[in-house]
């Protein structure tokens, strides 16, 4: 089962959740999937990281055959909501996810070759794919998306309704390229922390060894400091404590107990302000909460 970052996201479409049970299932434990990591500003919608093959970034993709109207290499026609509208070919969005994430991770100088043919150049591969979750292959050929996009970079319902070929198919695409040693783990480490960031926490030790003069001490200095109601949760990655944020924020105004929310955090926060503004805002956006008039959000950091 692979190892999977957020835990419980919150999804924008089926094919982005179907395809996330998928991989977990169907992948083994040295595959790390993340979904919606935040790449200099942009969401791939997944970001696949093995030690042994390199990454995967994969746009997914659930339409129907009379959903597509008009295929071409550089934009779509797709039909949306009673309405015709262009998109991008979807290879082109996961190019562009990679060039972004290729410029962060080639800025480590311990993930760059220096020597040999592809001197100068990453240790490892980054590849691009497009899911069709509710296309067959058959579909894929009659519409003419494999004459867009190389057959060998899709994946549609028989790969994720079968394991083996789900795993044949990634792999292909994984060794089209270059076959990779394994990666130290200083090397993997600083690979994970550019797709997902990590912020350790330091915990204040309050278990039984402390004496009980201690635990006094420290619990007078929580009084002193803090109110009793706050509660403190810690979270492994930020994109947890998020979505936590915006979980709380959505169910407190389904259940009519808040109008008004104000979000503080310290300064010394990994992220810069903007950039958690934006992150919270385009989450709760997400879920609606932004366009009704009687909700207000502000923020202290």
């Amino acid at each position: 089962m692979a190892y999977v970052i957020p835990e419980r996201p919150v999804f924008k479409t089926s094919g982005e959740e179907k395809l996330f049970n998928t991989l977990k299932e169907n992948l083994d434990d040295l595959w790390t999937v993340y979904y919606e990591p935040v790449i200099n500003g942009k969401y791939p919608d997944f970001v696949l990281f093995h030690e042994y093959y390199g990454i995967l970034i994969m746009e997914v993709k659930d339409y129907v055959p009379r959903t597509i109207r008009e295929i071409r290499k550089d934009y779509w026609k797709i039909y949306n909501d009673g309405r015709e509208i262009s998109i991008k070919n979807p290879l082109s969005q996961a190019i562009e996810y990679r060039n972004e994430l290729m410029n962060l991770l080639s800025q480590h100088e311990e993930l760059l070759e220096w020597k040999g043919n592809f001197q100068g150049r990453l240790k490892f591969p980054v590849i691009t794919g497009c899911v069709f979750s509710d296309l067959t292959r058959h579909d894929i050929t009659h519409l003419g998306i494999d004459q867009v996009i190389p057959s060998d970079q899709i994946l549609c319902i028989e790969d994720l309704e079968n394991s083996h070929i789900l795993n044949e198919r990634i792999n292909k695409m994984m060794g089209k390229l270059f076959t990779i040693n394994s990666l130290s783990q200083e090397e993997a480490h600083i690979i994970k922390q550019v797709i997902y960031p990590i912020i350790k926490i330091g915990h204040v030790n309050l278990d039984n060894s402390s004496s009980e003069e201690e635990r006094k001490k420290e619990e007078g200095k929580n009084q002193t400091c803090f109110p009793k109601n706050i509660q403190f949760i810690p979270f492994e990655h930020y994109v947890d404590e998020l979505y936590y944020i915006v979980d709380r924020i959505h169910h407190l105004y389904q259940k009519e107990e808040v109008k008004n929310v104000v979000i503080t955090y310290p300064l010394n926060r990994f992220l810069r302000k903007e950039t958690l503004k934006e992150l919270i805002v385009d989450m709760l956006k997400n879920r609606g909460l932004m366009t009704k008039k009687d909700c207000q959000l502000q923020f202290l950091i």
